[in-house]
């Protein structure tokens, strides 16, 4: 190693730690092996969390739907603490789980949502939750659907023909109607959260889908790029290399 290249790597691990301890993970990162916060600070915090072209609220969104989908559940606690110290409230927070639930499966957003319930508290069941009780999901999953994807909304599996049909029906009237449609997040903000669903998953089929129509909500394809780095500590390399091929094919 050249003398410049330890320079390099010591602005980056300094500059990695500055970023742990912002974020009020001082005692994380610190058990398992000798040396691992050091590497963790070099490698996640100033290697991925420094990295400009996406703001910190995003990053820990992402981060927590990686965490969800994965079903990380000490991590996910530790970090739903981070966000709501940096102002990310626990509706917020939750809203991720529940988002990344109608993909991981809603077992796994319920576990999901009693581990972060344990250190956040209970959730206000009074507070606003969505559309009306008497609102027509079929309809506002349609529209919301055709508005997001545009003449990609019918594509593959969401044609609405075939072994697919009636399952896709029930995901239009509550993944699109309900949960797309309940307050807590914007939509840029669900996004967010769906691309690192998606590239934790290894979904690719949906995650070239809503990466495309995530270019016409609020994300510049630069952004979707670095929401899936951003995961990349928390899922895996290889997973998230894969998706970035991915997402090479449907720049716009």
């Amino acid at each position: 190693m050249t003398t410049q290249d330890h320079r390099d790597r010591l602005a980056l691990r300094t500059r990695g730690q500055a970023v742990r301890r912002a974020l009020g993970l001082d005692e994380a990162h610190d058990t398992g092996a000798p040396g691992i916060r050091g590497l963790y600070d070099e490698l996640i915090f100033g290697g991925v969390w420094s990295r400009p072209g996406l703001p910190q609220r995003d990053r820990l969104i992402a981060t927590l739907g990686a965490l969800a989908a994965l079903e990380r559940h000490s991590a996910l606690k530790q970090y739903a603490k981070v966000a709501v110290t940096a102002e990310v409230s626990a509706e917020a927070v939750r809203e991720v789980i529940l988002q990344a639930a109608l993909y991981t499966g809603f077992v796994a957003g319920e576990e999901n949502l009693a581990q972060v319930n344990a250190v956040l508290g209970e959730p206000d069941t009074q507070a606003p939750h969505g559309p009306d009780a008497d609102a027509d999901l079929d309809e506002l999953g349609v529209s919301l659907m055709e508005e997001m994807h545009g003449p990609r909304a019918r594509a593959g599996y969401a044609s609405g023909g075939g072994s697919p049909a009636e399952l896709y029906d029930l995901a239009i009237r509550y993944g699109y109607g309900l949960l797309w449609n309940r307050p807590g997040l914007t939509r840029r903000e669900r996004f967010i959260t769906t691309v690192a669903v998606f590239t934790s998953l290894e979904q690719h089929t949906q995650l070239a889908k809503f990466a495309a129509s995530a270019q016409n909500n609020g994300l510049s394809f630069e952004e979707i790029v670095e929401v899936a780095m951003q995961v990349a500590p928390y899922s895996g390399f290889p997973r998230v290399l894969n998706a970035l091929t991915v997402l090479d094919q449907i720049e716009q």
